[in-house]
Formats: C-alpha cells, structure tokens, sequence
C-alpha cells in the first residue's frame, strides 16, 4: 500500500473519528484475476473494517457516500451484545465486514482461546461464541444479499478479522464463492487443520495485513497455544 495508505492503517482501531472517515475515499476495484494481494482493495476493505466501529447510522451514511447505494435492501446491519457484522452491496461488489473489540466485554471473548470444532477444523472458542451471537441474521439476511453480488469481499479488523475469517470459513464449506478476504491485525485463528483447508478453498485469496510491531497479531501466542493464522502477510512499517 502507499504511504498514505500505511498512515491510515496505524489508525485504525476501536477509538471512530467521523472527520477521519469523512476524508476516506474508495479507490476503483480490481478484479482478483491474479490471486495476488491488491492495495486498491485493501484500501477499500480498510474503510469498510474501520466503518464497522461506528454507530449504526454513520456507518451506513458513509457506506452510501462510498456508492453502496442500498441494492435491493442494501445494507444489513446485525448488531447484537455490541458483536456487529454488515453487508453492504452496489449489486456489482458486495463487502462483508466485522466490528473488532472496543469494549471491556469483548475482551471475556478474546481471553477464550481454547479451541473448539467448527467448520473446516477446531477454532478460536471465544470468537466461535461471538459470531453465534449474528450469525444467524448474517446468514439469511447478509447471504441473500451476497449472492446477488458478481464479487464478494470480507474484511475485519483485530477481533473483527478473527469473526470474518470464521464467515468465510462456513461459507466457503456450503460452497459460497467468495473473491478475497483481507484482514488487518488478525490475531491466530485456529489450529493447522482449520488453516490448511481455508487455504485450499481460498487459494490466493486471504490476505493478512499487519502493522510490524503489533504483538496482539501474535496472540495467542504460540507455543505454548496450538492456533496458527491465515493468509498471506503483508506488513506496514514506519517511515
């Protein structure tokens, strides 16, 4: 990504600031023909992991500035115990994105790390927990409006990243095609298992990014954990 792009990401985080969202601009989006990593849309799944921290209506007034010109219904916000998940699509792009932690509360989640069976393989039990608690409007409502998008883009930050990444997951199983996950500041998802057959049914499509010196993507740590992460890394540096 470009030195501003790099600037933008060291800010993103639980603390939402209206004035910097409203100078966000979404960039043309490429098509993932070559499963590689793409900075014009990391940058716009950067806006979206970032506008999943608002309240409800500022999100969806910035969402509309950035052309998701509520398609067919087009904004599906699922809010429950402050765990938030949205889909919002212009009927050609659709954007999947969750809400990190900015709570105390969120944190009795993180601290959960013993895994448990899930899709594809055993992972994070906190973070299985807390995608129970949307998931159930996430997949009927949010779905329906996946699948009349030609692309579709998941995207969170921190505990956001970990939620979407367990998305992708479910819905690649039942055969949802998916066209990139980007993550920034995932911590460790899952065990080898669960990664592997991620990877197998996204192949070139997850893409890890993270701010160089941010020891919460480490987390938990391994060893003495068994949870590994996903994706392909690309890392932000100071300049």
């Amino acid at each position: 990504m470009s030195d501003k792009s790099y600037e933008h990401a060291r800010r993103i985080g639980p603390v939402y600031d209206p004035e910097l969202a409203a100078r966000l601009t979404r960039k043309p989006w490429e098509a993932p023909h070559s499963r590689s990593f793409s900075c014009a849309n990391a940058w716009n799944l950067l806006i979206a992991s970032y506008l999943a921290y608002a309240p409800k209506d500022q999100a969806i007034a910035e969402l509309l500035r950035h052309g998701m010109t509520s398609y067919n219904g087009g904004i599906v916000w699922v809010e429950k115990e402050n765990d938030v998940a949205f889909v919002a699509s212009d009927g050609q792009h659709a954007i999947v994105a969750a809400r990190g932690s900015d709570e105390m509360r969120d944190w009795w989640d993180n601290l959960q790390v013993g895994l448990v069976d899930d899709t594809m393989g055993r992972v994070h039990g906190g973070i299985s927990k807390a995608i129970a608690r949307v998931w159930q409007h996430l997949d009927s409502r949010g779905l329906e409006l996946v699948s009349q998008a030609k692309r579709v883009w998941l995207t969170g930050h921190s505990r956001g990243a970990l939620m979407i990444t367990l998305v992708a997951a479910r819905w690649r199983a039942r055969g949802v095609c998916l066209d990139g996950l980007y993550t920034f500041g995932s911590p460790r998802i899952g065990d080898e298992k669960f990664q592997a057959e991620l990877h197998a049914s996204m192949p070139g499509l997850i893409h890890r990014v993270q701010n160089e010196g941010d020891w919460m993507a480490d987390m938990p740590p391994n060893p003495p954990y068994r949870h590994v992460h996903v994706g392909e890394l690309t890392s932000t540096r100071e300049s």
